[in-house]
């Protein structure tokens, strides 16, 4: 049974920042952090230094040390000291900004990403024939030093070929979204799988119960009914014809009358068109239908919800919004998450996604 998340009785918030085995920069000297996760975007991190500066030799103690610089490697620990459930990001600091001002002390603030990021710059060779979108996902991986964790696709594709200039993550964004997949990388680890939306969450936010808003919008301008797609098949040198509708994408945790809801919003069913894509079969037109007729209907109802902090809040996951009226009530999927730890406590924000399918 999902249970409540995140009540309003909760403990001091505890964080550490890690160089390998050292705490460092220690605790004392750190004033906030702040991170951002994003399910199509590497995720970003930033955390404000107290500047300290030695009088007799001028100089600072974090601007001028030789461990803090772009390119060092940081593991940043977040959560609750009474709790053992807690978040972590591992990346790499891209930059430095220091704060000077005439009056108090000065600051150093960190900014980082996740290891996905580095794949923006690295274009892997990678097996190029005979292979699967998860067989590449895999390799990719290894390669880029992180760990797979991939669910398998079962089309083989006979030659799978860069776009001009197409770096690691592009090739990985764009071969996910192909077939409906989603691509991100959490600490070490390369997530290359089915998203997971169409469960009810472990975690249930309730009105004036456990979260301090909730905004969201109703949109129903981009939706449709049906997704054609008329592809020419590499493999047998023939036009391959194949189409989506609401029933092949649905699941139980949606909304039941989905496809009269965009049938009523425009008057009229909606059905799109796509030609001149490349496929090698039957069945990977049929998910390429699939996967644009979730894309387009995904932002139905999108909104913010901010509550106290809790480290098990991360993209990927769905939770349960409850009594905030028949429209609104039901399975969310996160799509962002903000985390921030500061002067004023422990704060979540995330952007959610009503699983409508």
């Amino acid at each position: 049974m999902a249970t409540a998340i995140s009540g309003l009785n909760v403990y001091a918030p505890v964080f550490k920042v890690k160089q390998g085995s050292e705490e460092f920069p220690p605790k004392e000297s750190i004033l906030s952090i702040e991170i951002d996760e994003d399910i199509e975007t590497p995720a970003m991190f930033r955390i404000s230094l107290n500047e300290e500066i030695n009088i007799k030799t001028q100089q600072f103690r974090w601007l001028d040390d030789d461990k803090i610089k772009p390119g060092t490697e940081v593991e940043i620990l977040f959560g609750y000291a009474t709790s053992k459930k807690q978040g972590m990001i591992k990346g790499r600091i891209k930059a430095l900004t220091p704060g000077f001002q005439s009056t108090g002390n000065p600051t150093l603030s960190l900014e980082g990403y996740d290891f996905s990021h580095d794949m923006q710059k690295t274009a892997k060779e990678f097996t190029d024939t005979k292979v699967t979108y998860s067989t590449i996902a895999q390799e990719i991986a290894q390669k880029n030093g992180l760990t797979a964790k991939v669910d398998p696709t079962e089309i083989p594709h006979d030659k799978v070929e860069r776009i001009k200039n197409e770096m690691d993550y592009g090739l990985l964004r764009r071969l996910s979204n192909e077939i409906g997949y989603e691509f991100f990388v959490r600490n070490k680890e390369l997530f290359f799988r089915i998203p997971k939306d169409n469960i009810k969450g472990d975690f249930t936010f309730e009105f004036r119960k456990n979260f301090i808003n909730f905004n969201p919008r109703m949109t129903a301008a981009a939706l449709v009914n049906e997704v054609h797609v008329t592809a020419w098949n590499v493999k047998d040198k023939e036009s391959i014809s194949e189409s989506a509708t609401i029933n092949d994408i649905k699941s139980s945790v949606g909304i039941p009358d989905f496809d009269s809801i965009v049938e009523t919003s425009h008057g009229t069913r909606i059905d799109v068109k796509l030609e001149g894509r490349l496929v090698r079969s039957q069945k990977e037109a049929k998910n390429l239908a699939k996967a644009e007729l979730k894309r387009r209907n995904k932002g139905f109802i999108e909104g913010t919800l901010e509550c106290i902090g809790d480290p098990q809040l991360r993209p990927g996951i769905t939770v349960n919004i409850e009594k905030v009226g028949k429209r609104f009530s039901g399975v969310y999927y996160i799509a962002k998450a903000n985390h921030s730890i500061g002067e004023a406590g422990y704060k979540t924000t995330i952007t959610v996604q009503r699983c409508i399918l």
